[in-house]
């Protein structure tokens, strides 16, 4: 690319300015990169914004190799990303301890996702290459006021380059093993009358790294097949009128992640404390072959069922704007997205089979079977007016959102482990939401700079859900007027909330400014839409507030060689969403039962430690309390609700989270800049639920216990040895590199289910390493 058209990218090298916080990255000798974001609507040096905020620029997210979302584990104080269990498709990610580990499209995640500025609206099927990227940002923090939906943990924006109008682009591939393949390309068009275009490629390959030993379903588990393309035009019919386009494609077509069967018992007991010795030692027997507590190389799935998880994405994004002068700007943001989502996993880590059990009455089944599959389609359109302006001492925005989604799943089930028929549950879901917000900065001194913003939302949410039997896997309707199905049911409810912030800057100096902020944050309401009671089915749970207060500080020093910025947050949350057992059975529906208190700080620097050198990183420590959790006890006859919270620890909140990145040149050569790279994340052990302590205790409640229902700490390291600006001919140069991630082959859980009687267990990935090459002209 050329050098004017860098200098058009929201990213920019400003040769006296520093990187802000751990995110930027510098190679020019005595300065950081300073990285430019737009969190509050306008283009905003990241160090003057009172927000805890961690930017990661586009040359950074391709030295790092990191490619979306799964990738950015523990690269933010407080944010943890892991893969659901049953498949890497749906995103639980956890900012601040705020986190939901839901799968379904009944229930919206507290972290917002965008793609430029759009928002994703489920968890699931929000794992899909995300191409041609110019930063990602993450904001910790509710970011109710400007960014609306279910951000009461914080957000995760991606943000793609925008045409430079001047012909560039890089092109690249990359090896390695595993039969790892990447095809790249990224091309700007010269720009044609009022157009300019690009547009972007990329297609994945990896195979699987856990051979499946039951053959016809899909081969091993873990593989890759990913393809992705985006296009982007803008139209500047005058340098006040601007109009555009992006389009954004994914196709994903993969095997589900590596799961086996880890151990036969769980929070509720064993098969025989729970089934009987008889049949419950059965099926235990038939089991326990199959039991791996260290990462394999192998397992075994159920017979005559393929496993795979499918995700096809299209994403169109319309941006008008006129600016009516220097001060004022509107913008009108139309978004439309469609998902088509298919998975179909074994949840029991062994091969289908039937167990004998005289006794049991014919039309119940007994086997080894756990298996699922689930058909999602989903749609959102969204419209956003906003009017951007400044005068002397303020900046404000104003404006108003439309935001609306369909989706439904279909869920064919084969849970013979429990004895049940072939069952399909189905449901659907609609959300009609509406929001006015606005928010002014007013600088009242030159030093003093205050802002308030209010959010009003008004939310409708309506579905239905219909389970029943069938006479098959998948097949025709037999009947759902039978204990454990439940005939058509349809619901709706309302909500509506404010979300105010108030928050104050202060420079101390030039290279110092403190910040305090007070905000509130709203999760979505919803309808437990797979459940076998309708009278639950149809009663809502309420959204989920928050009242976050945080403090700050971001300073520069040593000439602009070194940055580090703090903050301490303290999140009260009120109508919590808990997971409540239905008593006498195994299932379980979200309410609003509980309050708790998240607090925590939050450390993120970098420093030139020479000419070339560049050390930056992050640490979050949290601590999580609950104030109030309501459940179903454990060890009182009836189990009466009680409140369990001093017996109780927060799931997917992890106390400690680092990450360290050192970035340096080995060698200056005629054939390019030889540059060493290794990343360093840590995070935290985490309880996969909100964890009994104990299941003794006096206060224990609902199920799941310390010790059973977590994950030890992850620990990973990534390197990578880069010769940058090779001299290859032709108009451009090329990057190559050497890399290797997991570099220590870690082989820990990263992820289980506790099925009451048996545990299934996910595992980090081996290691891999291979070769990338990539030419920029």
């Amino acid at each position: 690319m050329k050098e004017s058209a860098k200098h058009r990218l929201t990213v920019r090298v400003l040769p006296a300015l520093i990187a802000a916080s751990f995110a930027g990255q510098g190679y020019a000798a005595g300065a950081l990169e300073e990285v430019v974001i737009t969190a509050q609507k306008r283009e905003e040096r990241l160090q003057d914004v009172p927000i805890a905020v961690t930017a990661l620029s586009g040359s950074q997210l391709v030295n790092r190799g990191i490619e979306g979302l799964a990738n950015l584990n523990s690269l933010a104080p407080n944010l943890m990303f892991r893969p659901n269990p049953s498949t890497n498709l749906v995103a639980t990610v956890s900012i601040r301890g705020s986190v939901t580990g839901q799968p379904a499209i009944w229930m919206d995640p507290p972290v917002g996702i965008y793609v430029d500025g759009v928002y994703i609206g489920k968890a699931q099927g929000s794992v899909f290459d995300v191409i041609d990227v110019e930063r990602i940002e993450v904001l910790r923090g509710p970011q109710g006021t400007l960014f609306g939906r279910n951000t009461e943990g914080g957000a995760v924006s991606f943000i793609s380059r925008k045409p430079s109008g001047e012909f560039g682009g890089s092109a690249g591939f990359e090896v390695g093993n595993y039969g790892h393949t990447v095809w790249k390309l990224a091309m700007d068009l010269p720009k044609m009358g009022i157009a300019s275009l690009n547009f972007g490629y990329r297609k994945e390959n990896q195979d699987g790294w856990m051979s499946n030993n039951t053959s016809g379903v899909g081969g091993a588990l873990g593989k890759r097949d990913k393809e992705a393309f985006r296009f982007a035009a803008n139209f500047a019919f005058s340098p006040a009128t601007t109009l555009d386009y992006k389009f954004d494609h994914s196709d994903i077509n993969n095997t589900p992640p590596a799961s086996t069967l880890y151990a036969l018992s769980g929070w509720s007991g064993t098969f025989p404390s729970v089934f009987g010795g008889y049949l419950g030692g059965l099926i235990q027997n038939a089991l326990t072959p199959y039991i791996v507590t260290n990462r394999p190389d192998t397992t075994s799935t159920q017979t005559g069922y393929p496993l795979y998880e499918k995700n096809k994405t299209d994403g169109h994004t319309l941006i008008f704007s006129h600016k009516f002068s220097d001060n004022n700007e509107l913008k009108y943001i139309f978004a439309t997205r469609k998902m088509e989502y298919h998975d179909s996993n074994s949840l029991s880590g062994a091969p289908m089979g039937s167990i004998a059990a005289p006794g049991v009455p014919p039309n119940n089944r007994w086997g080894t079977g756990m298996v699922y599959h689930r058909d999602t389609q989903y749609k959102q359109d969204s419209h956003e007016l906003q009017w951007i302006g400044h005068t002397d001492r303020a900046h404000y925005v104003l404006g108003y959102y439309l935001f609306k989604d369909d989706g439904t799943t279909l869920g064919p089930q084969d849970f013979s482990l429990f004895g049940l028929p072939y069952v399909r549950d189905d449901y659907a879901v609609k959300t009609d939401a509406k929001a006015w917000f606005g928010q002014i900065d007013y600088k009242v001194t030159d030093a003093l700079t205050a802002t308030f913003g209010m959010r009003h939302t008004t939310e409708t949410k309506s579905g239905w859900t219909h389970r029943y039997y069938t006479t098959s896997f998948n097949g025709p309707f037999l009947t759902d007027a039978a204990p454990g199905t439940i005939p058509m049911v349809s619901y709706a409810a309302s909500w509506s909330a404010n979300t105010p912030v108030v928050a104050v800057g202060y420079k101390l100096s030039e290279q110092t400014s403190l910040y305090a902020r007070i905000a509130r944050g709203f999760k979505s309401g919803g309808f437990n839409g797979e459940l076998t009671n309708a009278a639950i089915i149809k009663t809502p749970f309420n959204p989920e507030k928050s009242l976050s207060f945080e403090m700050g500080v971001k300073a520069t020093f040593l000439d602009n060689r070194a940055r580090l910025n703090a903050s301490v947050f303290q999140n009260k949350i009120t109508d919590l969403h808990i997971t409540q057992l239905i008593p006498g059975t195994s299932s379980s529906y979200v309410v609003n039962a509980g309050k708790a208190t998240y607090q925590g700080i939050e450390l993120e620097g970098a420093v030139i430690l020479a000419d070339g050198w560049t050390l930056q990183g992050g640490y979050g420590y949290l601590d999580t309390k609950f104030d109030e959790y309501i459940d179903n006890a454990l060890n009182i006859p009836g189990r009466p609700l009680i409140d369990t919270a001093s017996n109780r620890l927060a799931p997917y909140a992890p106390k400690h989270t680092l990450n360290l990145n050192l970035d340096g040149k080995l060698a200056q050569t005629s054939w390019g800049t030889l540059r060493g790279i290794v990343d360093y994340t840590y995070t935290a052990k985490v309880y996969l639920y909100a964890a009994n302590k104990s299941l003794t205790a006096p206060n224990a409640g609902g199920s799941y216990v310390v010790g059973i229902d977590e994950v030890p700490a992850q620990m990973n390291i990534n390197a990578r040895l880069l010769l940058a600006d090779v001299p290859v001919g032709g108009p451009g140069k090329a990057d190559i590199s050497l890399w290797v991630k997991n570099l220590t082959d870690e082989k820990k859980v990263i992820q289980k289910i506790d099925f009451g009687m048996y545990q299934t267990a996910n595992w980090q990935e081996p290691r891999t390493y291979g070769l990338t090459f990539n030419y920029k002209w």
